[in-house]
């Protein structure tokens, strides 16, 4: 699809580069203090974002309070688990959006790890969480940011705090979820939203968004790295009100669809993640959504109830 985006002029890429430098600056600033603000950086991280692998190598742990682990991960990789097979299935099919250039035995490699963390995870928590599919589209930009063990450490804690609903043995919880993006979509349009309302369209969707933070839909690292920066930063609810500044980037097709429930569903899922808005502009807009509108407050006025 041709991109709508101007090419920016040497003015305006000078300024992006200066404003990037001068991120970079005040990141390490906060990083490298000995009591590091974590507050700071959870706002340069959504705001502005952690723009390089090095950064979010160091960032992302302390915005999540990753703790490091002696010998769980060499202890777990090797296990075996109820979706062993399905993880060998979804490995086997991954990292080819983001290796481009690499050869087939540099990417096989990289598959080998990044089975190891999945099967590591899952195998660590004695049947307390469990695969999903999708999970690999997290655990393989974790993977290609900050390497195996890492990727491990940090995954894990996803796995039981952020993306806890996913990880249990059914997706029921994150199908009731998915209910509150319709309240969300309501304050960033309403005319979108009532559109979709009077289809009657269901959630569902955005649950490929959710349940992979974007990863499956988002095939520049950069970019998806970007949206991760905003969500290791904040309410784990965050990737819905992303996916409400996609589909009111998209209004114009929205409204010019037929109200008929399986067109509109055809066009929502077949949505450019990134079609109107840059990764920058994504985060911004999804940050202030959710500033201005709580999840507890929408779920309160929609008369919905959730275990947060």
């Amino acid at each position: 699809m041709p991109s709508n985006k101007r090419k920016p002029s040497p003015r305006q890429s000078k300024d992006a580069k200066e404003h990037e430098l001068n991120t970079i600056r005040e990141i390490n600033k906060v990083l490298d203090t000995k009591q590091v603000d974590l507050a700071q950086l959870r706002k340069l991280a959504a705001e502005r974002g952690l723009v390089s692998s090095e950064i979010r190598a160091r960032a992302w742990p302390l915005l999540l309070g990753v703790r490091e682990t002696a010998d769980s991960y060499e202890d777990h990789k090797a296990g075996t688990h109820r979706d062993s097979s399905v993880v060998d299935v979804d490995v086997q099919r991954s990292l080819w959006a983001w290796t481009d250039g690499w050869t087939d035995a540099q990417r096989l490699a990289k598959r080998k790890d990044l089975r190891f963390v999945l099967d590591a995870t899952v195998c660590s928590q004695d049947g307390t969480i469990f695969y999903y599919q999708g999970l690999h589209d997290i655990a393989s930009v974790l993977l290609l940011t900050m390497g195996d063990k890492a990727a491990y450490e940090t995954l894990t804690h996803l796995s039981l705090c952020q993306l806890r609903d996913c990880t249990r043995s059914t997706l029921d919880a994150v199908l009731e979820l998915l209910n509150l993006l319709m309240p969300i979509l309501k304050k960033a349009d309403v005319e979108v939203h009532d559109q979709l309302a009077a289809a009657q369209v269901p959630p569902f969707f955005a649950l490929g968004w959710f349940i992979t933070w974007f990863a499956h839909s988002v095939d520049d690292l950069q970019h998806i790295s970007r949206l991760f920066d905003l969500f290791m930063a904040s309410h784990p609810l965050m990737p819905l009100y992303a996916a409400a500044v996609v589909i009111k980037g998209a209004r114009k097709q929205v409204l010019a669809c037929e109200p008929d429930p399986a067109e509109l569903h055809r066009l929502l899922t077949n949505l450019p993640v990134l079609g109107q808005l840059s990764a920058d502009e994504l985060c911004q807009e999804a940050a202030t959504l959710l500033k201005h509108n709580p999840p507890d407050k929408l779920a309160v006025k929609a008369h919905l109830t959730f275990m947060w």
